[in-house]
């Protein structure tokens, strides 16, 4: 009996089971003085955005995206402390624009606009400063000192009355 109709069987069913390569992020770029950050990938992805407080940053996943080398930063200043990609996990590569201390931007105006289903605008509003509180590290180290100083006071009118 001739099973050679086989092999090119179990030659299709291993090439379906092999991993496909991932798409990648072929180039990016952060436009400082247009608060626009552009990128481009090899296949069509859908970007996913959402704004974290503590440091405030934008935050862009590219789900089923290889970014295929290490962690890269971009310093910007002024209002933006900086743009870095770095990957996520195995099938997210991830995009960050990191807003210095104090500042913050409104959500609703960032605009994703894509150009094709490959390369992608993300226009960002003009940062807002926000109000900061004051730094209560050093009241709280003087309300502790006040605090010892008085226990000591207390301490030694009870012991010497």
């Amino acid at each position: 009996m001739r099973l050679h109709w086989l092999l090119p069987s179990f030659l299709g069913f291993f090439l379906f089971l092999s991993p496909a390569e991932a798409a990648r992020l072929l180039t990016w770029r952060f436009d400082a003085d247009q608060n626009q950050l552009s990128f481009t990938t090899d296949e069509g992805v859908q970007p996913k955005a959402q704004l974290i407080v503590n440091p405030t940053r934008l935050v862009i996943d590219l789900p089923g995206i290889s970014l295929g080398r290490p962690k890269i930063e971009q310093p910007v200043g002024g209002a933006i402390r900086s743009v870095r990609v770095g990957q996520f996990d195995e099938q997210t590569t991830r995009l960050v624009v990191e807003l210095n201390p104090g500042y913050t931007i409104d959500p609703q105006q960032v605009k994703f606009r894509g150009i094709s289903p490959t390369q992608w605008t993300v226009q960002l509003p003009s940062p807002e400063q926000t109000a900061q509180l004051p730094d209560t590290s050093s009241l709280l180290i003087q309300n502790q000192m006040a605090q010892a100083i008085a226990n000591g006071i207390l301490e030694y009118i009870h012991q010497n009355l």
